[in-house]
């Protein structure tokens, strides 16, 4: 009796280190914030139950019918989306002006470079000359061009460095005082749309268009789409990454109204053709054949073969999964993935999963995807 007691002791206590042991598992499984579609659908694991009650923020986890934890919750509002794979032109304005170039000015005394005298350096953002501050190019190009030959405070931000020197404006052999600076209040690239809702919110990219010193996504004061119109292809090589060469159509498509890590967002001015395909919660998505969508030549929006090949993490807002080309026309077209395929959608057994990202620089035939969820929580 007391052995069979002995053994009941036992097998109670393994069982329950064995709740324990999954209880607190499915406590790091299920994340702190859970998205929701229109259909009750989560991205919650399986076994767990989601207790929730609509236009709530909060919502309880349970498993094994024990209340395990609360968790933020976003509805996602578009459970169908028109999917993408046009080409189209972004361009935002940024306030202040970016440093393009850093040369010489010809004056009576010779050349000589003001601007690298004071330091600046190409990518820098000037944002104040002599206390006022700098909302565009030609708010410097003013600011240098009516000083009369004396010296500027400049402020600039180099990355999150924000820093101050003085620029000393030299008359050139026409008497215009200049720095030797060239500056722009824009920037624009080719890429891809991942998709459009219903009510004519985009998603873009995949990923944010960034400062080159930092990898941040860079603030914006305004920002528009165009139609872009590809003529040729750059192919991608093993450390040499391809890019779509192409130009922006006149008429403005559209808005930007904001730039992401995980891409960018805005309204369309008139909804595209399409017929809208359900999406694909993360925990949804397997590693597995699948198809992209993407323009490359003057044809228009194809259809090619790729693999999910593996998933790299669940949590992460970025760099999702790997993704590898397959298709043969499309390998010998452009190699792999090429610059301007940022946000091609990725489409498996009729549902949107994801977006191309980023090529592996030293295997263009595989890229990083983004898990479409990641994105759609910016058209909320």
């Amino acid at each position: 009796m007391k052995k069979m007691m002995k053994r009941m002791l036992c097998a109670l206590f393994v069982c329950t280190c064995i709740a324990l042991s999954a209880i607190g598992a499915a406590d790091i499984a299920i994340a702190d914030r859970v998205y929701l579609l229109p259909d009750g659908t989560t991205d919650a694991p399986a076994f767990a139950r989601i207790d929730y009650s609509q236009g709530q923020s909060k919502a309880t986890a349970t498993v094994f019918g024990i209340p395990l934890k609360k968790t933020d919750v976003s509805e996602l509002k578009s459970a169908r989306v028109i999917p993408g794979g046009q080409s189209f032109g972004v361009r935002l304005g940024i306030r202040g002006a970016i440093v393009s170039g850093v040369g010489t000015v010809v004056t009576d005394n010779g050349a000589c470079s003001p601007g690298k005298d004071a330091g600046l350096r190409v990518n820098d953002l000037i944002t104040c000359v002599n206390g006022d501050e700098i909302d565009n190019s030609e708010g410097f190009i003013s600011a240098v061009r009516d000083s009369g030959g004396k010296a500027l405070d400049i402020k600039y931000k180099r990355g999150k460095a924000e820093i101050e020197t003085k620029l000393l404006p030299v008359s050139d052999e026409s008497g215009v005082y200049k720095a030797g600076v060239w500056v722009k209040d824009t920037v624009a690239g080719i890429g891809t749309l991942t998709y459009v809702t219903e009510d004519g919110e985009f998603g873009g990219l995949g990923h944010g268009i960034c400062d080159p010193l930092t990898g941040e996504a860079l603030p914006f004061e305004r920002g528009e789409i165009f139609d872009a119109h590809i003529t040729g292809v750059k192919r991608g090589r093993s450390g040499d990454p391809g890019e779509l060469c192409g130009y922006f159509g006149k008429d403005r498509k559209g808005d930007v109204r904001l730039n992401t890590d995980t891409g960018v967002f805005g309204k369309m001015s008139a909804i595209p053709d399409g017929t809208p395909i359900g999406i694909a919660l993360k925990n949804k998505v397997k590693e597995g054949n699948v198809k992209i969508l993407c323009t490359v030549d003057g044809e228009g929006v194809r259809e090619y073969d790729a693999q999910i090949t593996c998933i790299l993490s669940r949590e992460s807002d970025t760099k999702n999964f790997i993704v590898r080309i397959t298709d043969k026309e499309l390998l010998a077209k452009t190699g792999g993935i090429v610059q301007g395929m940022s946000g091609s959608p990725i489409i498996r057994n009729g549902m949107l999963v994801g977006a191309i990202t980023h090529v592996l620089v030293n295997d263009p035939t595989r890229g990083y995807g983004i898990f479409i969820e990641n994105m759609l929580k910016y058209s909320e």
